[in-house]
């Protein structure tokens, strides 16, 4: 399912998916205490992913002025889905550190169905994928899919608990490098005890458009929940733009 909430505000922080991920986890916890702790007692993978789009924008050193934002959000799982829209709907305003933000409307999107093997996606936040030293890779890079491999199998077990049926292939069409500044609770923590030094942490990521191919079930659950890393963080939220019909498919 995906859903897209109107908020208002006049600014946000420069690193603003912390600020994201403080509103959809407070809808999960007044939606279902139980599942909130079920979630973030742990480093389990979540299953949803979303992006935001900001309007009337002004960006600055620390802060964004504008007029507000809409969150996007999927996922496949209707046990997240249910509580976390019992809690929206409960709720009118946000507050974050020194940000209030009030909600809007509420608008649930079309299902994006896939029925073939090569879909082309659109993303609508940046793909990250990384080796086993947290190191970004690119898509040109001969390991890419190896690891886009590794971490969508080992999220399937976890969140399905079963593999992927086949290997997925990630392939750019037309994309560019996007360098995030972000924050999370385990960083700022590590700044206040003196154990990092930098404000931001950086990711290194990729957006714009990919032909993804595997199997049309496996494809679902990725478009539905998120390809690559940090999904329920804000990254790798796509769009279906359309299929790609391969001769055996006709």
């Amino acid at each position: 399912m995906n859903i897209s909430v109107q908020f208002y505000t006049d600014k946000l922080p420069v690193a603003y998916r912390l600020c994201m991920l403080s509103i959809i986890k407070e809808c999960i916890r007044r939606g279902d205490e139980t599942l909130y702790e079920l979630y973030y007692s742990s480093q389990q993978p979540k299953p949803f992913t979303f992006s935001v789009f900001l309007q009337d924008f002004k960006l600055g050193s620390e802060e964004i002025a504008l007029t507000g934002f809409r969150l996007n959000l999927s996922s496949s799982d209707y046990d997240f889905l249910v509580p976390f829209l019992n809690g929206l709907q409960r709720t009118k305003q946000f507050q974050y550190k020194g940000y209030l933000i009030t909600r809007g409307l509420i608008h649930y999107g079309r299902e994006q169905k896939v029925q073939t093997s090569r879909i082309l996606i659109k993303t609508n936040s940046p793909i990250l994928i990384e080796d086993e030293q947290n190191r970004p890779l690119q898509p040109s890079d001969p390991l890419y899919n190896e690891h886009f491999n590794q971490i969508s199998t080992k999220i399937s077990l976890t969140m399905r608990g079963v593999p992927l049926q086949r290997d997925v292939r990630l392939q750019p069409i037309s994309v560019k490098k996007v360098v995030v500044k972000e924050k999370n609770e385990t960083y700022e923590l590590a700044r206040v005890e003196g154990r990092a030094s930098s404000e931001y942490l950086y990711f290194t990521a990729f957006q714009g458009r990919f032909l993804l191919e595997g199997d049309p079930q496996d494809l679902q659950w990725l478009v539905d929940n998120g390809i690559g890393l940090r999904t329920s963080q804000g990254y790798g939220h796509v769009q279906v733009e359309s299929e790609v019909m391969a001769f055996d498919e006709t």
